[in-house]
């Protein structure tokens, strides 16, 4: 079988980090440059290692490092992130990680570390670090996810455990952080946040299992078989706020099970746009869908970057728009045609660039 980049057409691809791990999180900083708080390891966060901030000067083309976010401490590593600005321009990472240990030649993941809150003044040159973030009550050192948003005069951020999916809120810049709310429990893991301009609190949610209704899994097999399984993956929902982030109430399923995490993003026309991960056996990728109502309806998917190699480790999306309307949209994988090692591919596209079909009525 051949495999070949499979991008909206006239879209840019570019890869960059190379032997990195990245799990990418994207930034547009106050100087018009995107930040990517990428962790700097080529596996899967069993070995020691930290943040780092990558930096693009040129709309997403070309990329270099900039600087360590984090220094950790011996027989740690510090990987999982949230980023974001803050109402002062500051650029923003909450950052947790893990204990290791050696055991029989093997180095394994022991405990979740305390996250840490991670300040920089001057567009990521430099950092000042503390750790005065007080957990959900019920995930102690649950693990930042997705965008720092500001909402008036107060941040706001998710975190998650197996316990389910929490919001932290901070009222002074940042420094510190309490917790707020539950944005579900059990089922739901990592979450990316956004607050639209219309004030309204939306959740994209990686729930821990897929399709929970066994019979619309049965409707969406296929004959030969090969979506074996697959129900039991997870898969993202939508959780809506109408009380500032008080309560949450679970919404539309946005991908198929197999299909994580999410990241959302509000368009300069007011389009809400979600990508996710995917990995299906029929496609490995990125993929994305639109709402035009607020998240009440979305397009059918369509796809950012795909035909990835299968086995590949691969997904984590996020999304910037640039002030010429074009979107950046970068991912971390393992293999693929183009590069067969870790490191952080970046799409530049325009949504012009894609066929997008809305339901009617």
């Amino acid at each position: 079988m051949a495999y070949q980049l499979s991008i909206p057409n006239g879209a840019f691809h570019t890869i960059t980090a190379p032997d990195h791990c990245a799990w990418p999180n994207l930034t547009l900083l106050p100087s018009g440059e995107i930040g990517a708080v990428i962790f700097n390891q080529p596996n899967h966060a069993d070995v020691e290692g930290d943040v780092e901030l990558w930096v693009s000067s040129d709309g997403g083309y070309t990329w270099a490092l900039r600087s360590e976010v984090t220094q950790h401490e011996p027989g740690t590593n510090r990987m999982n992130v949230a980023a974001g600005l803050n109402q002062n321009g500051e650029l923003m990472v909450l950052c947790s990680g893990w204990s290791l240990t050696h055991e029989e030649g093997r180095v394994k993941l022991v405990d979740v570390l305390p996250a840490w809150v991670c300040i920089s003044g001057d567009e990521g040159r430099t950092w000042e670090v503390g750790d005065d973030i007080e957990p959900p009550p019920q995930s102690p050192n649950a693990v930042p996810f997705g965008d720092v948003v500001i909402a008036g005069e107060q941040l706001a951020v998710s975190v998650y455990r197996q316990t389910g999916s929490h919001l932290l809120r901070s009222h002074d810049a940042g420094r510190s952080w309490r917790y707020g709310s539950d944005i579900g429990l059990g089922n739901h893991l990592e979450t990316d946040l956004l607050v639209t301009r219309e004030g309204h609190w939306l959740a994209a949610v990686r729930t821990a299992r897929g399709e929970p209704d066994a019979e619309r899994a049965v409707r969406l097999s296929h004959s030969d078989g090969s979506w074996a399984g697959w129900q039991e993956k997870g898969a993202v929902v939508l959780c809506r706020s109408d009380d500032g982030g008080d309560s949450w109430d679970e919404g539309p399923r946005l991908s198929l099970p197999g299909q994580i995490p999410p990241h959302l993003l509000q368009l300069a026309d007011g389009t809400i746009l979600v990508t996710y991960g995917s990995r299906m056996p029929e496609f490995r990728g990125v993929m994305g869908r639109v709402s035009r109502d607020g998240g009440g309806t979305w397009s059918l998917p369509f796809r950012v970057a795909g035909d990835f190699l299968p086995q590949s480790d691969h997904g984590y999306p996020s999304t910037v728009q640039l002030d010429c309307g074009d979107l950046v949209t970068a991912y971390y994988c393992s293999k693929s045609p183009w590069y067969q090692r870790y490191h952080m591919g970046v799409v530049r596209w325009n949504p012009d660039m894609v066929q997008v079909f809305m339901p009617t009525a």
